[in-house]
């Protein structure tokens, strides 16, 4: 047979590019900067704070001082001076102990204090200060100290961060982590759930959220505490631990929830916050903080000074302050620090350049003062912007679901174990999610760094450590990210007039109005006002021809079609005008019982106090409160 006829007579071959959760993800190679979002880009304006500094500081041993060229040059004479310790009451309240009159400096035996000072004319000074006091925890605690073997875990986040925006408004930080730490920043690091608490749930435990796989507990009612979570496998091995949140309201475990019945590490900054708001609960209220907020979106001021400040500093600062005198009590000692800002990036993803500089400095004294030398230091979000309109591009919905993940490793680790940077580095370019980071966390804490076999495979593990191989032909089934949360996806396109997206809008509002029949009562039936965009997700197999080989049996077969379709569409209801995206699968149009929902349906834009009549989190995105209407 001549080579001509057998080309023609071989058997069929088509080649398909697979783009579901149950095949080969390719990930997205989006640019940051492309044209379809320059318009939800702008610059804020610097943050701006009260010009004088602090009279009053407590240094990095723990000992309160005075500034006294301040007070000289403010002729403060006849300075009285007392602070108050103030203690945890539960996760929502703070005691303040009697006075006690001192003379600086003296040295504070507790981690939190309110200060006084005053003269003939009046009260000059009332400020709470943060402290780190080792001394009771190293008496009742046998503390290890770091090394080569045994590392620190620094883990530094942001809410709301893509790895795109990250690009975008932390370019020093960003090139500094890259470029001058030698870290790594994953490309296909993607969220498993729709808010903050499921994908750090996943980092902090390796479980899965409202899953049998944690201890059964009512959260509106019951602690937190029986959760498995890391720090307590470190404080069991001697590790000093911190826990550290900037926004009470709405903080990972306490946001509808009860929280923590003891502090969850041994130093934990939430009271610092509640005392803030006890002290000045109108300069601290979280209503009138989300209107300045806005307000200073658009460049508009109101007062004197932002609400991103507390008196003379940055809130990002004096985080990043008491992170450092975490550090720098314990220098030397095994410690494990997680600490996460929401304030400033949660509801406006452009106000995160204005911490840039700050950031990089404050991962510049990390590496400056040898703090890095044996630490392993995670930089890291939950997921990308969820509630700007950046969220309804195409570019913006990918950004959601790809949070900043990076990490970097001390160099003598990887001069040790070169496996380590090697499967790290090819791991950038592979789809991970939060449980893979949680299987890394444990091989830090447990020193596991030995080579493991290479995984080949299925079914592969939901987690798999950094530090290994990841399979080139993992799936988002086989890392248990849902098809909602998957960004392997290639999408199309389609008109909102078409028949089929009309009838699948349709079936996600009934999708809704059914999850808020429980509460029929408080809440308004939902009907379908406008449908935004649609597109059609091409997952299943897409066969490209013109790479297939060539046979005279092509005329006689074709590729098998895909029965299954899903859609991924935008809409708005009335009444309250909500966003919401779907993703919807079927098999058959005109057979309402073959349409799923996949996932869960996410609301896009904010909805405020439009639910204030529920109670229950998951109904409250989707809940608009009959006692609303006119």
């Amino acid at each position: 047979m001549s080579l001509l006829s057998e080309q023609f007579f071989q058997p069929v071959q088509f080649i398909f590019v697979h783009q579901n959760v149950n095949t080969t993800c390719t990930l997205p190679d989006l640019n940051p900067f492309d044209s379809s979002i320059r318009k939800f880009i702008y610059h804020p304006k610097p943050i701006s704070c009260d010009l004088i500094p602090s009279l009053v500081f407590i240094d990095y041993t723990g000992v309160l001082r005075l500034n006294i060229s301040l007070k000289d040059r403010l002729k403060l004479s006849n300075l009285e001076c007392s602070y108050r310790i103030i203690e945890r009451n539960g996760e929502n309240d703070v005691s303040f102990l009697p006075e006690i009159q001192f003379k600086p400096p003296v040295y504070i035996p507790a981690d939190l204090i309110q200060v006084i000072c005053k003269t003939e004319s009046g009260v000059v000074v009332d400020r709470i200060l943060f402290n780190i006091e080792s001394k009771t925890v190293l008496k009742n605690k046998s503390v290890i100290k770091d090394s080569k073997e045994t590392l620190n875990l620094f883990i530094f986040g942001y809410d709301s961060v893509s790895r795109l925006a990250a690009e975008r408004k932390l370019p020093k930080t960003m090139n500094f982590i890259n470029k001058k730490l030698n870290g790594s920043t994953l490309q296909g690091y993607t969220m498993i759930g729709g808010n903050t608490y499921p994908n750090l749930i996943a980092v902090l435990t390796g479980k899965q959220s409202s899953s049998s796989e944690l201890p059964s507990l009512n959260l509106k009612s019951e602690f937190t505490d029986p959760y498995p979570f890391i720090w307590k496998e470190c404080s069991k091995r001697g590790y000093v631990t911190m826990y550290s949140e900037d926004y009470p309201e709405i903080s990972i475990f306490a946001n509808n929830m009860k929280g923590f019945g003891d502090p969850p590490a041994d130093h934990y900054l939430r009271p610092y916050y509640i005392a803030q708001k006890k002290v000045s609960p109108v300069q601290t209220n979280i209503e009138m903080f989300k209107v300045l907020m806005y307000l200073e979106n658009q460049n508009i001021k109101l007062g004197k000074y932002s609400p991103l400040c507390y008196k003379d500093r940055p809130k990002h600062v004096l985080h990043m302050e008491h992170y450092k005198q975490f550090i720098s009590t314990y220098k030397h000692y095994a410690k494990f620090s997680f600490s996460w800002l929401t304030e400033i990036s949660h509801e406006f993803m452009n106000f995160l350049e204005l911490v840039d500089d700050d950031t990089m400095n404050f991962f510049k004294w990390l590496q400056e003062y040898g703090h890095l030398e044996n630490s392993v230091l995670i930089f890291m979000s939950d997921h990308g912007p969820r509630n700007e309109e950046i969220r309804n591009t195409a570019i913006g919905r990918i950004e959601e679901r790809m949070p900043l993940l990076s990490i970097v490793l001390p160099e003598h680790l990887k001069q040790k174990h070169p496996h380590l940077e090697k499967n790290l580095e090819e791991n950038t370019h592979r789809l991970t999610s939060p449980y893979d980071l949680h299987e890394t966390l444990m091989d830090i804490v447990n020193s596991d760094f030995n080579e493991k076999h290479k995984i080949t495979s299925r079914p592969y593990p939901r987690g798999i450590s950094l530090f290994r191989n990841i399979p080139k032909d993992r799936t988002c089934a086989d890392a248990s990210i849902a098809e909602h949360f998957c960004a392997c996806y290639t999408a199309r396109n389609v008109s909102v007039n078409d028949n089929t997206v009309k009838i699948l809008s349709e079936f996600a509002v009934n999708s809704i109005n059914e999850k808020l029949a429980e509460v029929k009562d408080k809440c308004s039936k939902l009907s379908l006002f406008k449908i935004i965009e649609a597109q059609k997700i091409e997952s299943g197999l897409e066969n490209h021809a013109e790479f297939g080989r060539t046979s005279v049996l092509n005329f006689f077969y074709s590729p098998e079609k895909q029965t299954e379709q899903r859609y991924l569409i935008l809409l708005q209801t009335s009444p309250g005008l909500a966003l919401f995206e779907a993703t919807v699968r079927f098999t058959d149009i005109s057979d309402r019982s073959s349409m799923k929902l996949l996932g869960d349906v996410s609301r896009t834009n904010k909805y405020r106090n439009q639910s204030h009549c529920v109670g229950y989190q998951k109904l409250k995105p989707i809940c608009y409160c009959k006692d609303q209407i006119q």
